[in-house]
């Protein structure tokens, strides 16, 4: 889903993977497009290459994953996405629900465009008997041979083996914590001393029931949970930035907690990282004084961070405030300096002032400090030795500010060009360029090289930059505490995050102009 943000302004979309994306193609179209506001709700129903709107009266006001169990009662085998309460109350990081336990990627308020709209959910019935046309089966045959030859090779695919297969998108938690470059605390610090407790094989010998995977795909990194002792409920993920999130950056260890945390934004329909690092702000802004006890937070209390989930989804009491996002939070509880939001979303996942590449990127990037990961661990010191070959920081000194700007720039263009073709960005961690092109190739019929494939992902980089500028977003930082509050202690003790110099190297390997598209990198690209 691509969408303007109402939390951070910018040019946003959501991927959450799964089934939806193919089930659309057949049921005979490319993409969807919904313009305008119903009076009343309403669901979408696509089948059969007809696209029909109806009530949604009586699902409104019903959780995500029980409006989702409705729909596929009503119309049988079906994809649903669906909201819950907090998009119909327009939460500024409201999400998408997708098949009842998919909306990892959905940060940006989709949830709260589409409850704006009056659009309960969008539900697609896919005639399997379709197939998508290959320019080529049988190089295609071949190469798909070729490929899963690859995934099974890969020290991290491989769905037997592979450690990213086997413990999912928690296998940072350890290496992170080791390098020291896990949030803690609202970002105060950069190591926790219960981060096993919230790890892969933490949850590997606890609360997963079961793997997951999206359509077409043998990795299965995704993870099926259950409440086992304190909790009832069955779900998706978390995934790491969940557990980061709502886990680490809050000061709660307890695995278990933050999946039903989980599992209760999801059915709330609310963005479960942007929720638990808004919360971690007002656990900061507790133990500074800036707010009462009884309407604040205090680190690691689960008890009161449910209570606080159930109160943005309705916006009732200081919930209110806090489903505004990050930097609305921040000036109204006092301080600012709080905020750990770039463009208005919260960063995730690392601290930038020990990952260079990730700071710069989430600098940088489009749709603001919502970048994954796994999306990057190319980019990630932490990941060196996961990743061996396939990282591309392993050979670059942190103060080689050039080469991690041409790094940057790279992966973000591969990025843009992967998501447009809608394939997942995880799979670059076993693929490289030239199976991506050969793919295109093979599928289309076209002859283009990686060169041309890599300037399509510049073009589309370098549009998203245009929309964003048109608009009045033209600032490419991070928040002041990465700037000039250098980590407290640890290995990194001291470092700040050198955000002057790898702009001035960033902007150069981009062929920007101040950091603005100038007429000479519009014409090269043809964007004129």
């Amino acid at each position: 889903m691509v969408f303007r943000s109402p939390l951070t302004r910018t040019i946003a979309y959501a991927n959450t993977g799964g089934y939806a994306a193919t089930a659309l193609k057949l049921a005979g179209f490319d993409a969807l497009e919904i313009r305008g506001r119903s009076d009343s709700p309403k669901y979408v129903l696509v089948r059969g290459g007809e696209i029909t709107l109806l009530d949604a009266s009586p699902l409104w006001g019903k959780g995500a994953s029980e409006c989702i169990k409705l729909l596929k009662s009503k119309h049988g085998d079906v994809r649903v996405l669906s909201i819950g309460i907090a998009g119909e109350n327009k939460v500024k990081f409201a999400n998408i629900v997708n098949d009842a336990g998919r909306s990892s990627g959905v940060r940006h308020g989709a949830g709260a465009v589409l409850g704006d709209k009056r659009v309960k959910a969008v539900v697609i019935a896919a005639d399997y008997s379709l197939r998508v046309p290959i320019a080529n089966r049988e190089k295609f045959m071949d190469l798909l041979r070729r490929l899963n030859s690859k995934i099974r090779g890969s020290p991290l695919l491989n769905r037997v083996t592979g450690l990213f297969s086997i413990y999912g998108t928690p296998l940072a938690v350890n290496p992170l914590n080791r390098f020291e470059a896990l949030p803690f605390r609202n970002y105060t610090k950069t190591s926790f001393e219960g981060a096993a407790q919230l790890s892969g094989e933490k949850m590997n010998g606890t609360i997963l029931i079961s793997r997951l995977t999206c359509n077409s795909c043998s990795v299965q990194c995704r993870r099926e949970t259950v409440g086992v002792s304190r909790y009832s409920f069955r779900t998706e993920g978390p995934d790491y930035a969940q557990i980061s999130s709502l886990g680490s950056n809050c000061g709660v260890g307890d695995l278990e907690a933050v999946a039903y945390m989980n599992y209760l934004c999801y059915e709330l329909g609310v963005d479960p990282i942007e929720t638990g690092n808004i919360l971690a702000i007002l656990a900061h802004a507790t133990e500074r004084g800036l707010v009462a006890q009884d309407q604040g937070l205090r680190w690691g209390d689960v008890e009161r961070m449910v209570e606080l989930i159930r109160m943005i989804s309705t916006k009732t009491g200081i919930g209110g405030i806090l489903a505004e996002g990050a930097p609305s939070v921040s000036q109204a509880l006092g301080d600012p300096s709080l905020s750990t939001a770039a463009k208005g979303i919260t960063i995730q996942n690392a601290d930038p002032r020990v990952e260079y590449g990730w700071g710069l990127l989430n600098a940088t990037d489009n749709t603001g400090a919502s970048a994954h990961i796994w999306v990057y661990p190319d980019l990630i010191y932490s990941f060196i030795d996961l990743l061996g070959e396939k990282s591309l920081v392993a050979r670059i000194a942190l103060n080689e500010y050039d080469k991690l700007a041409s790094a940057v720039r790279y992966k973000q263009d591969l990025v843009a060009v992967l998501d447009s073709l809608q394939i997942c960005a995880f799979s670059n961690m076993a693929y490289d360029l030239e199976d991506y092109v050969e793919a295109l190739n093979v599928v289309t019929g076209w002859n283009i090289d990686r060169g041309e494939l890599l300037r399509v992902g510049e073009r589309i980089f370098n549009l998203e930059r245009l929309y964003n500028e048109a608009n009045g977003i033209v600032d490419d930082t991070l928040p002041t505490r990465f700037l000039s509050d250098p980590v407290p202690s640890g290995k990194n003790m001291g470092r700040v995050f050198p955000l002057k110099e790898l702009l001035y190297n960033y902007y150069s390997v981009r062929g920007w102009e101040a950091g603005r598209i100038g007429e000479p990198k519009l014409k090269e690209l043809s964007l004129t």
